[in-house]
């Protein structure tokens, strides 16, 4: 960090006087009485003398910029019009390969108060987490070369200042379904009684709320042989908060469980893909969505690096912008987004392969003629269905990315001839 008056740097600030500069840039305005226990330790009243001596210091190096700094009185602020701090700055897509030359507050680490360090953490993580974003962002809308320069350059920028990751220490899988999702986590932890997630499988709901609530007990209806087990109920009440994932599937004996629990002082967090029954309406919901292109091009940057950028874009139509799914398909490896699909349709079983094969159509419409043509009984035909929408590469009836036609193209001539030969013939002449 450097301060420079009409574009001379200033020689002889100090080193306090420009701590307090860059509080008051950076996140000001701020009372004196803040600002003084911040920066200094001892009592206040002796703070507030070492703040008055730093502020006649810092008006003497702004003596030919005398607007910048603001605050006779309680508080402290500066004048944005009158100073640029380029780290605040939204640099051009020509500029971010080369804009971060470091922490700005680097060199600043030395003797300083226990919550000027924190402050200083917080705000230079905050910087560089604001700066991987516009990377990750202008790679998910450049051509090939230029994204694979961002996204590499995203890469130098998080082994070289890891130190200042914001990301919650968890699994892997479970910390990746959290990138963009900072503002669900927060609305999660705030909240003081029972809440709704509601959001489609693959979004990372579950994730979320084990972030969230760590503590929480989870409810496991096949441990419960049918009827409410006592002694899990006492250890939600004891834990204080219990946890309902897909509450739609849920026996209807479950919901008198949860009234109960909510009777006893336990939060209740109830996870949907649609609304609750009209008596759980007045909950507050927690909506968990796609996320932005950017944000899944950063996962795929960081569970398959050895991707192309240039394919990285895809996964937003692939996945429909949900995390968890992207989560599933990224973790089968592959060089690249062909070879990974392969492996993922390789793993699924023939009736899931035979699906994606004949249906033109919502699965749902097509039931009965697909149970004929490929021989599956509705239980068969609703894991398949299941199957691939799990793993992203099925929505709302449909193959969702061209790539899932191409590799599937290669594989089910073969499986069909193995199972279905009579079909067979016609369902290559269909392609």
């Amino acid at each position: 960090m450097q301060l420079r008056v009409q574009g001379v740097p200033v020689p002889k600030c100090g080193e306090l006087p420009l701590r307090l500069l860059a509080l008051l840039a950076l996140q000001g305005p701020f009372s004196r009485e803040e600002a003084a226990d911040l920066l200094w330790n001892g009592t206040t009243r002796q703070a507030l003398q070492s703040l008055r001596t730093a502020l006649s210091t810092l008006r003497a190096a702004l003596h030919a910029a005398p607007e910048v700094l603001e605050g006779t009185g309680a508080i402290l602020s500066v004048n944005r019009q009158f100073l640029r701090v380029d780290a605040l700055e939204k640099p051009s897509q020509a500029e971010l390969l080369h804009w971060w030359r470091g922490p700005l507050l680097a060199g600043r680490a030395c003797r300083g108060t226990d919550r000027w360090m924190e402050w200083r953490q917080a705000t230079e993580t905050q910087l560089l987490e604001d700066h991987l974003a516009a990377l990750f962002r202008a790679a998910a809308q450049a051509e090939a070369g230029r994204a694979e320069a961002f996204v590499c350059r995203a890469g130098e920028l998080s082994r070289t200042y890891g130190g200042l990751s914001m990301t919650p220490t968890l699994g892997g899988e479970e910390r990746a379904e959290l990138l963009g999702r900072a503002q669900e986590l927060a609305a999660l932890r705030c909240a003081r009684q029972s809440v709704h997630v509601q959001g489609p499988r693959g979004s990372g709901r579950s994730s979320l709320v084990r972030a969230a609530f760590p503590e929480a007990i989870w409810f496991r209806p096949d441990a419960l042989n049918g009827r409410p087990d006592p002694v899990w109920a006492a250890h939600a009440v004891d834990a204080g908060r219990a946890v309902f994932d897909d509450v739609e599937d849920l026996p209807d004996w479950v919901w008198p469980l949860v009234h109960y629990l909510e009777g006893r002082g336990c939060r209740v967090i109830l996870i949907s893909t649609g609304p609750l029954p009209p008596q759980w309406h007045d909950l507050p919901v927690v909506r968990v969505g796609p996320v932005e292109t950017e944000t899944l091009v950063r996962l795929a940057a960081t569970l398959a690096p050895a991707w192309s950028a240039a394919e990285l874009p895809a996964l937003m139509m692939l996945t429909a912008g949900l995390p968890g799914r992207a989560v599933r398909l990224l973790r089968a490896g592959g060089a690249t987004l062909t070879a990974l699909l392969r492996v993922r349709l390789a793993q699924f079983g023939e009736d899931a392969l035979r699906l994606l094969w004949v249906s033109e159509d919502s699965p749902a419409a097509e039931v009965d003629r697909l149970c004929l043509q490929c021989g599956l009984d509705r239980e068969a035909l609703r894991g398949a269905v299941t199957a691939l929408t799990d793993a992203g590469l099925w929505v709302d009836g449909r193959a969702v990315h061209p790539l899932v036609s191409e590799v599937a193209g290669e594989l089910l001539p073969w499986w069909t001839r193995q199972t279905l030969p009579p079909i067979a013939p016609s369902l290559e002449r269909a392609r």
